[in-house]
């Protein structure tokens, strides 16, 4: 294990690819984990447009930690490595470190943008989960692209001998496969959610009043804890 360690350390792509099978098997486990917390706290307000909200939000913060922890993992490793490695390697994880400097922008942007869109209509909580969904479908498009063109860069580097060429592809590669990986996993997580939001009955008039904290609203994630009574008026047609 130290050997591994410290040839690990002197090889900064071994901590890559150990991020990236660490990431994917400790995303699951969190997410089940804070999961069931929220369902048993949700037997207590069934089918209710807040709770799915909340359920919707709790994800959408984990996998924004998630990808976070990634780009914090690259920019490290990818800083390493650009100064010890050469030739590919040291291309390789420069573009690591490039890459996530963007995917950490867009970790922070969107965990804070989870705690300003809330709503309190079940027809805008809807919308919002769908555009969620639309979002994480349009985003493996584009992974796949990326993989794709990671794939033709490092094969043009590869038959011209060029290092700089290939070192992006083989970094593009990797960067690709785990957005798609992340991407279909958390639409295949939250796409129930908005499944069974767009199930209930609608043909009825709803009035929400809550008495929320804003920063409990926001995370929304401790139900048993922060969550004040909600009213709910409904008039039957």
């Amino acid at each position: 294990m130290p050997k591994l360690f410290l040839k690990a350390a002197n090889e900064p792509w071994i901590f890559s690819i150990f991020g990236f099978f660490g990431c994917l098997l400790w995303f699951p486990m969190i997410v089940s984990a804070q999961q069931a917390d929220i369902f048993s706290h949700a037997q207590a307000l069934p089918d209710n447009p807040l709770v799915l909200q909340a359920q919707s939000i709790h994800l959408q913060q984990r996998g924004m930690i998630l990808l976070g922890s990634w780009a914090g993992l690259n920019i490290l490793t990818g800083s390493m490595g650009t100064f010890k490695a050469e030739g590919s390697r040291m291309y390789f994880h420069q573009m690591n470190a490039a890459w996530n400097v963007v995917n950490a922008g867009i970790a922070f942007l969107g965990y804070r943008g989870t705690l300003k869109n809330q709503f309190t209509d079940s027809s805008d909580i809807l919308t919002a989960m769908h555009q969620f969904d639309q979002i994480l479908l349009i985003n493996a498009g584009l992974d796949i692209l990326y993989i794709s063109g990671g794939i033709w860069l490092a094969y043009r580097g590869l038959k011209q001998s060029n290092d700089r060429w290939k070192g992006y592809g083989q970094s593009i590669i990797l960067q690709g496969s785990f957005l798609l990986a992340f991407d279909l996993f958390l639409h295949s997580i939250h796409q129930p959610l908005t499944k069974s939001l767009a199930g209930l009955e609608t043909n009825y008039f709803s009035f929400h009043l809550t008495t929320l904290p804003t920063t409990n609203f926001a995370m929304m994630t401790e139900l048993s804890n922060h969550l004040l009574p909600i009213f709910q008026l409904s008039v039957a047609f």
